[in-house]
């Protein structure tokens, strides 16, 4: 069965954004990758993965808004530290512009 993570974008940005599933259950495997547009104030939930492949490894966040370009990646390096953990035991995302950072909350 594919995860699904909710993600809302409280920005008045564009998002593109890129989920990176794991392989199995080891962090240095990649099986896949799930890209989708975010847009401005939006809502969406996205599915990823499948029953071999449930875990997510990173996320790739992308928009070009009033003349910045923005990119941000974070990939979890271990099992069981705080990134990991965030994308896997969260069903919630939610991105915020805080100053000139593109901020991702997790929650449930």
């Amino acid at each position: 069965m594919a995860g699904i993570k909710t993600f809302i974008n409280t920005t008045e940005a564009s998002l593109q954004m890129i989920l990176f599933v794991r392989a199995g259950e080891e962090v240095y495997n990649q099986a896949d990758a799930v890209p989708f547009t975010l847009g401005p104030l939006q809502t969406l939930d996205v599915s990823y993965g499948n029953d071999s492949n449930g875990f997510l490894n990173g996320i790739l966040l992308f928009t070009i808004f009033q003349g910045s370009l923005y990119s941000k990646i974070q990939f979890a390096t271990e099992r069981g530290q705080s990134l990991d953990n965030a994308l896997n035991t969260n069903s919630i995302i939610t991105i915020i512009l805080s100053n000139t950072d593109y901020v991702f909350e997790f929650s449930n």
